[in-house]
């Protein structure tokens, strides 16, 4: 979400700007099929899976927002989640996309300085990428690297899409293009290009000899690179060491590349090494990415599980992919993708499998992926020699610790059957171990929504009606009373004043509401002139909320899924003001009342009279103000 800090970088007038020339919809489109629905367009969830449609994107209000996982905002929330990048990058790109130039004349001297730090180190990585591609097309000294690039199959097209390039074995070669074209060589070591000589007295190129394979951002920015020498020495291969751009558990190869295409068929794919992923993309597998070695991260697992619910891993076939998939399967799972792996033969890899057997070979493989638990059972049976009773014991028991942790008893049961078979043992007597082992430590649960949060879930949906708000639970009510309430000020400006003159802000519960409160207050007083016909202009109320949280919650109560306002504004929300000022008499006289009992055991009279003073008057206002809403607390 943006902070307070990164919010302020722009200034508001260019922010308003890029508002004013941006359309959500036109937006979003690109990412989600939106079909119109009334005032707003609706489409399948890209942020979670769902086969009904409960993702919203309101063209008036210029949010979004799903009413089945929560996510909401405007333009530049939904930039920043689909695109897995901050606030100051969701502006440049929409800033880019519009035509606004961004001026930053509020920035302070330091800030101004990393920025433009770090905007040189970008075009230093891009002028090093040219610099490699450059002598990987055309110098004499590159012919051993463009001969091995064809042997591998790779064609002149699919080279210049992943820009493969070529480091020459002279110690200073990207040293010297550079500082040329005005790098220093203070840059270049914060590039991690150039390294300094043991002896203090120079530098030399960190890539020597080796075919490059540029890693870029999420944005396609060129960060790092990755070489591989095409002789014995060691290593075989090198990345670029950890910079202000390149964070190697962080970063996926070919996540720029693959994003459209693993939203669309909302599956992705990930191999083990760039000729995997390369290769996959020239025969159409275009949905496939690649870890930066064996060993997939949290954050690289989230950054892909976040265009595709579901996700296959295909690593090599040996004992070291084998560890990496299972330890890769469950990390994709607790990140909430669906995980499968791709099984395959002994010796291959997908780039193998490609050039050898062709595209429908590879595409059978990822067709006949397993879940993480049929994946777990094929290794413990590929490694059983069934002929052999110890062997097939010891299996079986494998086997029921694996299906303990299973939580759905139907599913224990069917993969019960299906392992039994595969070792040749009794499928009653694994069910009863695995019931045995159930019994002592329970399957493993599925981690569920807190209580709290899902209490906050569930009355996300403001209500239009006084009978509706009365006929709920009192600490949902209360909830459904104040979004309402806000949805009927941001639509009026007489509706605000009401409410600003019986209310206190510290009345409203929810601290999200009551800074959504002085945001929609706050933009009737800068902005008199955007209240048209008494409704408040969208824009001018979400240029005031600079917390990512609020906005996104305060999205799913300004869309409001489709739900029609009462005809009388002014008297829905005086029942919601009434609702919201009862509870919290109400809530004063429980106060009191354990109070009076507390006191009553220590003898203090003087504070036990104050207090039944206090609650005479509570309750004589209750009766004769809010007579209509009596019972329903």
């Amino acid at each position: 979400m943006r902070g307070q800090g990164e919010w302020r970088i722009y200034s508001e007038e260019a922010l308003n700007e890029i508002r004013a020339r941006t359309d959500i919809v036109e937006v979003v489109s690109g990412y989600v099929l939106l079909k119109q629905a009334g005032n707003t367009y609706k489409g399948l969830c890209p942020f979670h899976t769902e086969k009904t449609p409960s993702f919203t994107v309101s063209a008036e209000r210029q949010l979004f927002y799903c009413f089945g996982c929560g996510a909401g905002g405007d333009v530049f929330s939904f930039v920043m989640k689909i695109e897995n990048v901050n606030f100051g990058d969701a502006v440049r790109m929409l800033a880019e996309r519009v035509g606004v130039v961004l001026s930053q004349d509020d920035e302070s001297p330091e800030k101004r300085a990393a920025r433009e730090k770090r905007r040189r180190l970008y075009d230093c990585m891009e002028a090093a990428c040219r610099h490699f591609e450059t002598v990987f097309a055309k110098s004499p000294d590159a012919k051993d690297v463009r001969d091995y690039v064809g042997r591998r199959g790779v064609s002149d097209d699919t080279a210049r899409c992943f820009r493969l390039g070529y480091a020459p074995r002279e110690w200073d070669s990207l040293l010297k293009a550079l500082t040329g074209n005005g790098f220093s060589r203070e840059e270049l070591v914060s590039a991690g290009l150039i390294v300094p000589s043991k002896s203090g007295k120079g530098y030399y190129d960190r890539f020597r000899g080796r075919l490059i394979f540029p890693i870029t951002d999420i944005s396609g920015r060129v960060i790092g690179f990755g070489g591989r020498v095409l002789d014995d020495s060691e290593p075989k291969y090198l990345n670029s060491p950890e910079t202000a751009l390149f964070r190697k558990g962080k970063t996926v190869y070919g996540l720029a590349l693959a994003k459209n295409s693993i939203r669309n068929e909302s599956k992705a794919v990930i191999v083990e090494g760039y000729m995997d992923a390369i290769m996959c993309h020239q025969f159409g597998f275009t949905n496939v990415t690649a870890t930066l070695g064996t060993a997939l991260t949290k954050q690289q697992a989230e950054a892909v599980s976040r265009y595709a619910p579901q996700v296959i891993i295909a690593y090599d076939a040996d004992a070291a992919g084998e560890a990496a998939t299972l330890r890769g399967m469950e990390i994709l799972a607790d990140a909430g993708a669906g995980v499968k792996v791709a099984v395959l033969p002994a010796g291959e890899d997908p780039d193998s499998i490609l050039r050898k057997k062709g595209k429908e070979a590879f595409a059978e493989v990822l067709e006949d992926a397993k879940p993480l638990t049929a994946y777990k059972l094929y290794l413990i049976a590929s490694k059983t020699d069934t002929s052999k009773l110890d062997e097939r014991v010891k299996a079986a028991k494998e086997a029921a610790r694996v299906l303990a942790k299973v939580e759905s008893a139907v599913e224990r049961t069917e993969y019960a059957e299906k392992a039994a078979e595969m070792l040749g043992v009794s499928c009653e007597a694994m069910l009863r171990d695995i019931d045995g082992l159930v019994k002592v430590s329970g399957p493993r649960r599925v981690k569920r929504r807190d209580p709290e949060v899902q209490d906050r879930f569930e009355v996300s949906r403001y209500t239009s009606f006084k009978d509706d708000i009365a006929r709920s639970g009192e600490v949902v009510q209360i909830l459904k009373a104040e979004r309402m309430l806000l949805r009927l000020m941001w639509e009026s400006k007489e509706v605000s004043e009401i409410a600003s003159k019986r209310l206190k802000w510290a009345d409203l519960s929810d601290e999200r509401h009551r800074k959504l409160a002085q945001a929609i207050l706050s933009s009737q007083e800068a902005y008199p002139e955007g209240i048209k016909k008494g409704s408040l202009t969208p824009r001018q109320v979400i240029g005031l909320i600079d917390n990512g949280e609020i906005l996104e919650y305060a999205a799913g109560i300004l869309i409001g899924e489709d739900e029609k306002l009462p005809d009388n504004l002014k008297k829905a929300a005086e029942d919601c003001i009434n609702v919201i000022l009862e509870h919290n008499l109400v809530y004063r006289i429980r106060e009191i009342e354990k109070e009076l009992a507390s006191l009553s055991c220590r003898g203090e009279m003087q504070k036990s009279r104050e207090l039944l003073a206090e609650l005479g008057y509570l309750k004589k206002r209750i009766s004769e103000e809010f007579q209509p809403f009596r019972g329903t607390l």
